[in-house]
């Protein structure tokens, strides 16, 4: 007998389990029968088991399926498994067989004759496991070579959507059927397949979307204009009772906008099924207390007080008649004042919790929503017993915030990091050290003295001062180093040294600072090197590309010099060495228009190339030739102008002509570097050498050099501007303030505004900046209604001054710097609190800026009661979002109703190859199935597994779009040649397709590397001149014709193109005449194209002198 004959005999003679009888067999047999259930079971296949073969199992005769069901007994990191598998699992396993392989799709829906019966594609799977058909077996390899044509496809980069147009997507009827190529099908039939099998490009799509355009419709929309539909409300259609929502959605399929039955639809049923949605809803209890079951008489019928105030939120405008008149009929019924367990000068704290119905874990913050729910009225015996009992744990006095709160991580005027996940034991429970610092900030001032007795409690936990690389010195912060094994800038390990709680005088720390001091860390100094200055006198200006040797390295005059004055004192031995050896080759004087025995008289008018200027603007020209005092050229100027410029005042009136202006409408960056006529110098030397030769406004040459240099002479704005005042994603406002910045004192204002217009967010000096100036230039302004919502063109009077809410949210508290918690910005907010705010419903899934997908059918207990989140969210809109229950709730319930979906690529500007082949779990997928993946398991955006599957395949998935795209056979003046997208080619060990190199390069940029090197490669393989076209391309074309000779005018090698389908035959035709009747492209084949791009970062190592 087996185990469970002995289970079944004793349930049918009812054995009981105190019965000697069954004492007697639990002791023979129950080690043999029971075993505890592994964690995790012993799998000895990973798919599909040979269920009848045999194999010898624990010393016995047994076969695959004993020993799998015995096996799932053990462990998987057992060694009885480990050594299951080795010895049986050849045996035992195998691959079932797959009609398409790794590289093409399965369209399940395309049916086939298959051993006399109709069968879907998609069943073969079924029949391959039933029969035990495998991988590599002749039957397998049989069905493939017969099938797999029909079958399998490569699916389209973009596919074909038959209901596209340019500027819309319609749908596509279900109940049409039309004739395509050659058999009769339905519209919805049509859409499907081109959409998993066809390029939008192609002419398959061309040609479908002209001969089946009825197949598309505009769909029939019930409502109009910025309506919102209703979906609850019951209506008779045709005699059948349904839901508004039902007609919304399902109803109305197959109807065409404007057709007669649409229009007819419209007039029966948009006054029950569509609204007007209220700029300001009309609350009707202000503090959304609503006694919810009371019954009212509502609209000609009865109506529970909850549905009122839902429905005057969702359809009635604040301030209306029917808001006024609906608050004063039901507001004496429906409201009332809700139990306030801190009473009305008190504040509830959030972090606080205590034990309340059973529960030890409570929210304080959760009873404003038990109030509200259970309709606890102020003043009533359960109120007042519930603010007795938690009052003392749950409840401050908020400080006045204009005084300083008590901050735990600062002492005196130093400010330390704070290690906020660390739990310590704060007021009779464990808190977390953010926490605690958020309690103190709210309850404590400064100066107080249980604001010292916390931070002599908790600061040694829960502070800590950063491991300081360079110890007072200067951090030179883009220098890239190589740290554990890991490149990065030293600014970068300056943060993460924050993260990793790294301390200074740990171990860690001093180990880093002894490796990485001298490469990242500088002393600026106090009297900086310039190579060009002695003692006495200043030596002239730096040669700047000259080469010159120093310390055994090479490098130029005004690298040196750069380096010299951040690193260098003036009186230093290298500045001493560097300027005896190296000013005589880096440093002259520039030519003087009067030498050293005139002055210059800037305003005196001249002549220079014909045209009448000042001659102080010659002087831009001399600076941009870099004439030198004394030579042949300084000495011919000086003769030609000393008349004009030195000799005294002119009795002249200035007639100066309009130089070329290369950025005339925008800002210019002066020292950004231009190479003109083979020589690299500065915009401003560009703007003097233009001058000098006579190059003048309104003239073809100036307009060339606008064209030429205003790209990088010319201020363009960045995509993403450095923020000085973003910290997160909270933006704060600009000081007025005077701070010292790169050594020189300057302006909060200028230093904002030079980085919002040249930097991106991104660059490391961004990042520098923002920690050095973000305390001395940015504060938080003054807010009327913080997290309320501000009524924009309300009118107010402030100070004798009408303004709206919004001037006075903006420009006045801005223009006077009104800090947040001061006491003139506590004045201004109540003040006009009541006239310029007000709130919005509760949205439980919306948090700070971001709104979040709402889990609707999700379950979920709460207060004892068990409904959806969808319903939850739906009963939470009838609160405001300020509202102690609104937030309660939300903290309550956010996490397990809400969530940001895991997105495929980790960068959003980054786009997705939604159709590239991929192994994702050890199955053949495309990056379209890990989406939809992530969207079925409900990924998180920044949890664990979402970061590891977007590390996985966002390399292969995501590219960023290039901004000048790579294309095989574009030329060098732009033209583009035939592609032989068939060809077949080896590129990087594969033999491919031109057609695949192509696809591939698609997401390179032009003058890239490996567009360059494919370029190079595979020209003349790939690349034709079109018919008719350019056959004199000179230089343009490799030089070398492959062997084949060169080209002559007109005569072109044979090509063969994907795209031109209308030399093919219509499609292969089943004799069925079924729906496999598609076109299919002929010779069409895939192969996955995988390449590496090995990246080696350029490490800086900081051991000679010169960076």
């Amino acid at each position: 007998k087996t185990c469970g004959d002995i289970e079944a005999i004793f349930a049918a003679e009812e054995v009981k389990s105190s019965s000697d009888r069954c004492d007697s067999v639990k002791y023979d047999y129950q080690e043999l029968c029971c075993f505890t259930p592994p964690v995790t079971p012993c799998e000895l296949c990973p798919e599909y088991v040979r269920w009848n073969e045999a194999v010898e199992f624990d010393g016995d005769e047994s076969t695959c399926k004993a020993a799998t069901t015995m096996l799932k007994r053990e462990e998987d990191y057992s060694d009885e498994c480990s050594s299951a598998k080795e010895n049986m699992g050849d045996t035992c396993c195998y691959e079932l067989c797959d009609v398409c392989g790794e590289s093409l799709m399965l369209d399940w829906d395309a049916v086939v004759e298959y051993e006399g019966e109709r069968i879907a594609c998609g069943d073969f799977r079924p029949i391959f496991g039933r029969n035990e058909i495998e991988e590599g077996t002749d039957e397998c390899s049989s069905i493939k070579g017969n099938y797999s044509d029909f079958c399998c496809y490569t699916p389209p980069n973009e596919p074909c959507n038959l209901c596209q147009t340019e500027t819309s997507f319609l749908d596509a009827y279900t109940s049409v059927e039309v004739e395509l190529w050659g058999s009769v099908m339905n519209c919805s039939d049509v859409y499907d397949y081109l959409i998993r099998r066809i390029e939008t490009d192609s002419e398959t799509c061309s040609s479908a979307k002209e001969s089946v355009s009825e197949c598309c419709y505009k769909k029939c929309t019930i409502c109009g204009g910025t309506q919102v539909q209703e979906f609850e409300q019951e209506i008779d259609l045709n005699g059948e009772a349904i839901s508004c929502l039902q007609l919304h959605s399902v109803r109305t399929s197959d109807i065409a906008a404007n057709s007669n039955d649409c229009l007819s639809m419209q007039s029966d049923f948009s006054n029950q099924c569509c609204y007007d949605a209220p700029d300001i809803p009309c609350v009707m209890c202000t503090d959304g207390s609503v006694r919810k079951e009371l019954e009212v008489d509502f609209n000609g019928g009865t109506e529970t007080c909850e549905h009122v105030a839902n429905f005057l939120a969702n359809r009635a405008n604040n301030g209306t008649e029917e808001c006024a008149s609906s608050k004063a009929n039901y507001q004496e019924y429906c409201c009332f004042e809700k139990c306030s367990l801190c009473g009305e000068n008190g504040q509830i704290d959030w972090d606080a919790y205590v034990e309340f119905d059973g529960k030890d874990d409570v929210s304080c913050g959760s009873f404003d929503w038990y109030f509200s729910s259970n309709g606890i009225e102020e003043g009533s015996g359960q109120c007042t017993d519930l603010q007795v009992a938690f009052e003392e744990t749950c409840c401050y006095e908020a400080i006045d915030f204009s005084i300083p709160a008590c901050s735990l991580c600062k002492r005196g005027e130093a400010w330390y990091d704070m290690n906020g996940d660390v739990d310590v034991y704060f007021q009779g429970s464990n808190r977390t050290c953010t926490q605690v610092s958020n309690s103190l900030f709210r309850k404590a001032e400064e100066d107080s003295g249980f604001c010292a007795a916390a931070k002599a409690e908790y600061f040694p936990s829960c502070c800590f001062e950063k491991c300081d690389l360079c110890q007072g010195a200067q951090l030179d912060a883009n220098v890239e180093v190589a740290y554990k094994g890991t490149a990065a800038t030293c600014l970068e390990l300056g943060l993460q040294f924050v993260a990793d709680i790294v301390m200074e005088g740990s171990e860690e720390c001093n180990a880093a600072r002894e490796i990485l001091f001298e490469p990242c860390c500088f002393s600026t100094p106090t009297d900086s090197c310039v190579l060009c200055q002695s003692d006495t006198y200043n030596q002239g200006d730096i040669r700047d590309d000259v080469s010159v040797s120093f310390y055994g390295s090479t490098t130029t005059c005004f690298d040196l010099n750069s380096f010299l004055v951040s690193r260098e004192e003036q009186v230093g031995f290298m500045c001493q060495a560097a300027k005896a050896e190296l000013q005589e080759d880096c440093c002259f004087q520039e030519c003087s228009i009067c030498g050293s025995g005139g002055n210059l008289y800037w305003d005196n008018p001249t002549t220079f190339n014909g045209i009448s200027f000042a001659c102080g603007e010659l002087t831009w020209v001399l600076s941009g030739s870099r004439v030198e005092e004394g030579s042949e050229e300084c000495i011919q100027m000086q003769t030609t102008y000393y008349d004009d410029c030195c000799s005294g005042p002119s009795a002249l009136i200035p007639d100066a002509g309009n130089k070329c202006e290369i950025c005339p409408s925008v800002g210019k960056d002066w020292y950004a570097q231009v190479i003109h006529l083979g020589k690299p110098m500065t915009c401003l030397e560009l703007d003097s050498v233009l001058l000098q030769k006579g190059v003048f406004d309104v003239s073809a040459e100036c307009e060339q050099a606008v064209q030429d240099y205003s790209n990088q002479c010319c201020y363009t704005p960045p995509k993403k501007p450095c923020n000085l005042c973003q910290s997160g994603k909270q933006s704060y406002s600009v000081l007025d303030q005077t701070v010292t910045y790169n050594g020189a004192e300057t302006n909060c204002y200028g230093i904002y505004n030079y980085l919002w217009t040249r930097l991106e967010t991104e660059d490391d000096a961004c990042l520098a900046t923002q920690n050095d100036l973000q305390p001395q230039c940015c504060y938080s302004k003054c807010s009327i209604c913080q997290d309320y919502q501000l009524d924009q063109e309300k009118l107010v009077v402030h100070e004798g001054v009408t303004m709206a809410c919004s001037e006075l949210e903006n420009s006045f508290m801005g223009l006077n710097q009104i800090m947040q918690g001061s006491e003139q910005c506590a004045r201004i907010q109540q003040e006009h609190w009541n006239d310029c705010c007000y709130d919005i419903p509760c949205d439980l899934c919306v948090s700070g800026e971001s709104e979040y997908e709402l889990l609707v059918d999700q379950p979920m207990l709460y207060m004892g009661d068990g409904r959806t989140c969808g319903e939850w969210s739906v009963l939470l809109e009838g609160e405001l979002s300020q509202s102690d229950v609104c937030m309660a709730v939300k903290n309550d319930l956010f996490s397990n109703c809400c969530f940001k979906p895991c997105a495929l690529c980790k960068d959003a500007e980054h786009s997705i190859n939604w159709n590239l082949p991929l192994t994702y779990d050890g199955l053949a997928s495309t990056c379209l199935d890990v989406y939809l993946s992530l969207r079925s398991e409900r990924l998180q955006e920044g949890d664990d597994r979402c970061q590891s599957i977007q590390f996985t395949v966002s390399d292969e998935c995501c590219h960023k779009l290039p901004t000048n795209q790579c294309s095989l056979c574009q030329t060098s003046d732009g033209t583009y040649l035939n592609t032989n997208w068939n060809a077949e080619v080896n590129y990087m060990g594969e033999k491919v397709t031109c057609g695949d190199v192509n696809a591939k390069l698609s997401s390179e940029e032009l003058d890239g590397i490996l567009c360059l090197s494919a370029r190079d490669d595979l020209w003349n393989q790939c690349c034709t001149p079109q018919l008719g076209g350019n056959t004199g391309l000179g230089g343009i074309l490799p030089t070398e014709q492959n062997g084949l000779g060169t080209l002559a005018p007109g005569v072109l090698a044979p090509q063969v193109s994907d795209s031109d389908e209308s030399n093919q035959s219509p499609g292969a035709s089943f004799d069925d005449g079924s729906f496999t009747t598609f076109h299919r492209r002929n010779d069409a084949h895939h192969s996955q194209l995988l390449y590496t791009v090995v990246m080696v970062p350029f490490i800086v190592v900081a051991t000679s002198l010169i960076s």
